[in-house]
């Protein structure tokens, strides 16, 4: 067998294996009642437990994969660099997760995200321990993380989700919560240029657009996607809207991550 099929075989079982522990974490939760989405189709035909265990199955696998895009260009022991990514991700599906919406409820805010964040912990330790490369020396000295490259992905971030809200009238609370909701922005935009930074110089050497690429569409935008589409499984959502929310989000972040320079580098955490 060649590393290549070991290699998917191995992410197979980390996206199983997170699946399971978030299909737990769920079975954990309060039940809870919303009245503003109705029931989605696998709710009401009784397919939802399947329909969430295959999509988990093939979402934990394709983030799982990601890590072999930076684990080479890692310090620290295999196990660490599993659960540093874990973590990366986890600051995203957190803060997604804490979006001023309608239908989120007050107890969600923190029943979800443990759910989610546990799951996404055993993924990068289950990651780190059969996927993990032999890291590299951590530098001497650390250099800071950019200021303006961050500056620019949370500035860029803030920008989109304005263009969203005044424009196209994506759902949200922006009309019944606006003071909150602009928080939510500068809080999530700093907090994505903050996980960007830490991921930039662990992305292998390519031109400016071709790392922000990676960058944005991929180690993000690939992440928000898989995010993102949990809903559906749940809620009869508006598909239209979510792509359109996705799209911009992975545009503007995007866009962002062209700030950083080719010298572009950070201190490892």
């Amino acid at each position: 067998m060649n590393s290549a099929v070991k290699n998917i075989l191995k992410i197979f079982a980390v996206g199983l294996a997170a699946t399971v522990v978030r299909i737990i974490g769920q079975l954990s939760i309060p039940s809870g009642e919303q009245t503003v989405l109705p029931p989605s189709v696998f709710a009401k035909n009784g397919t939802m437990p399947l329909a969430f265990t295959v999509y988990g199955v093939f979402a934990y696998s394709l983030i799982a994969s990601l890590f072999l895009l930076i684990r080479g260009r890692m310090s620290g022991s295999r196990i660490l660099q599993g659960l540093k990514y874990g973590l990366s991700c986890c600051v995203v599906w957190i803060l997604y997760l804490l979006e001023p919406l309608p239908h989120v409820a007050a107890m969600d805010r923190i029943t979800y995200p443990l759910a989610d964040s546990l799951a996404l912990v055993v993924m990068g330790l289950l990651l780190g321990w059969l996927l993990g490369a032999v890291g590299r020396p951590a530098p001497r000295r650390k250099a800071p993380f950019p200021v303006l490259p961050m500056l620019a992905v949370a500035a860029c971030f803030l920008a989109g989700r304005m263009i969203q809200y005044l424009i196209f009238d994506i759902y949200s609370s922006f009309a019944e919560k606006p003071v909150e909701t602009v928080l939510w922005c500068l809080l999530t935009g700093i907090a994505i240029s903050c996980v960007t930074a830490w991921l930039r110089p662990r992305i292998s050497h390519g031109s400016r657009l071709k790392r922000a690429m990676v960058l944005g569409c991929l180690l993000f935008g690939m992440d928000l996607i898989l995010f993102n589409f949990f809903m559906p499984l749940v809620f009869a959502a508006n598909i239209p809207d979510l792509i359109l929310r996705t799209f911009i989000d992975i545009l503007a972040v995007t866009l962002g991550c062209l700030a950083f320079s080719d010298r572009t580098d950070a201190g490892e955490l």
